[in-house]
C-alpha cells in the first residue's frame, strides 16, 4: 500500500469552497482511478494536509484519463488555491499498518 501526503495552500476566505471541491475531486479519483480514498486534515498553522491511500505505486502512477466532469471538479478545487499546483510532501510505502 502507498500513502501520499499532500499540502494545499488555500486562498484565505475560500476554505469552505475548497473543502467541497476537495470532497468532489477525491470521490472522483476514488471512483475512477483506483485510489483507496483520502482524509483531509488541518495542521496547527491552519494548512490543509491530505493523506491519500493507493493500493500500489503502479495504480498511483498510471495515466489517468480525466472526463469533462472530473476536469471541472479538479478546476473548482484548483481555483481555491494560491497556486494551482498541489504540493506532494511525501510518498510513503506502508511498512506496518495498525489502522482499523
Amino acid at each position: 500500500m502507498l500513502a501520499i501526503i499532500l499540502e494545499f495552500d488555500v486562498i484565505p476566505g475560500k476554505e469552505d469552497a475548497f473543502r467541497e471541491a476537495w470532497k468532489e475531486t477525491t470521490k472522483y479519483i476514488h471512483t475512477n482511478f483506483g485510489s483507496l480514498g483520502s482524509r483531509l486534515h488541518r495542521d496547527e498553522n491552519g494548512r490543509f494536509i491530505a493523506y491519500a491511500q493507493w493500493p500500489d505505486h503502479e495504480t498511483y502512477k498510471k495515466e489517468h484519463d480525466w472526463s469533462e466532469e472530473g476536469i471541472k471538479c479538479r478546476e473548482r478545487m484548483r481555483a481555491t488555491l494560491k497556486s494551482e499546483k498541489v504540493t506532494v510532501l511525501h510518498k510513503l510505502d506502508v511498512d506496518i499498518d495498525l489502522l482499523e
